[in-house]
């Protein structure tokens, strides 16, 4: 399975000190390297690899820029020219924006219900990652949907 992410996936997984969760789920994950450049100072482990775009997907990055960030660009065109079949984004808009050009998207949250999912985290360590990812490190999820997945953990 080819994964790419952006950067907000991994900083939350990896402040949950959860990267090897990620690793059980999938065996590699590429990053763009506006990524890899906004990770500066995070130590990634050899199952996350750093990949260039092409010089029109830079193009396309640099005329889109004020709409997302750099690294949401960058790992959306990597996504779309590399045919991956998965795509970890965060952030609203840019998961809007990767849907619209038909990948298919998984947040931080929807990795940890995978997680769960394939029994590599029970349903109260699901939970209890959720509650730190909203308590401490400032994600927000809407009680609705918090709610809702917590009704899904088995």
């Amino acid at each position: 399975m080819k994964v790419i992410s952006n950067t907000s996936p991994l900083i939350f997984l990896s402040k949950l000190d959860a990267l090897t969760i990620v690793q059980q789920c999938f065996e590699t994950i590429i990053i763009p390297k506006a990524v890899e450049t906004e990770l500066k100072g995070l130590v990634l482990p050899e199952f996350i690899v750093s990949k260039s775009i092409s010089n029109s997907g830079a193009a396309f990055v640099q005329g889109a820029l004020g709409r997302l960030h750099t690294g949401e660009l960058e790992a959306i065109m990597l996504a779309e020219e590399t045919k991956a079949d998965l795509i970890l984004l965060d952030d609203l808009a840019a998961r809007n924006m990767a849907k619209r050009l038909d990948l298919t998207v998984m947040g931080t949250v929807g990795v940890l219900k995978l997680a769960n999912s394939k029994s590599i985290l029970s349903a109260s360590e699901t939970l209890a990652y959720y509650d730190e990812l909203i308590e401490k490190h400032g994600l927000y999820l809407s009680p609705k949907i918090l709610k809702k997945l917590k009704e899904t953990l088995s």
